[in-house]
């Protein structure tokens, strides 16, 4: 009976140790740019070209919330947005329309901004590099 008892003991305890914890910072923005690269086409967002950054962070079970930070790697202003993931396996997913972006012009549903007009940003002017953007059509 002990053998038993200590075999159920040995394989809990490896099970447990092979568990990957994620809740950390670099994992949540590993799933947010694993997010936007999977969607540039339709964001029309160039991640190679933009710096993110994660801020606050809070986790629950299978579920988080960070507040995100995304700025022109050239300079500029960025936005701010508040994201929410899901835990899928060992890694965390953005949930799509899972947050609200901070500013002018933001939150449609990705949390991303509006732009004014055809081709530009709230300051007028795209990074270096990145796509023009079709006009808004509401």
């Amino acid at each position: 009976m002990k053998r038993t008892s200590l075999a159920a003991a040995s394989l809990v305890f490896l099970l447990a140790g092979c568990s990957k914890d994620i809740n950390n910072k670099e994992a949540l923005q590993s799933a947010l740019v694993e997010y936007y690269n999977g969607n540039q086409d339709k964001m029309g967002l160039s991640m190679g070209q933009m710096n993110v950054e994660i801020g606050s962070m809070t986790f629950e079970k299978d579920q988080a919330q960070a507040m995100v930070s995304i700025k022109p790697k050239a300079g500029g202003e960025g936005m701010q947005m508040s994201k929410v993931f899901d835990r899928k396996g060992d890694k965390w997913v953005v949930r799509a329309g899972g947050g609200s972006g901070a500013g002018a012009g933001a939150g449609h549903g990705t949390g991303m901004p509006i732009p004014p007009s055809e081709g530009t940003t709230p300051t007028g002017v795209l990074p270096p590099g990145h796509p023009a953007v079709p006009p808004n059509k509401q």
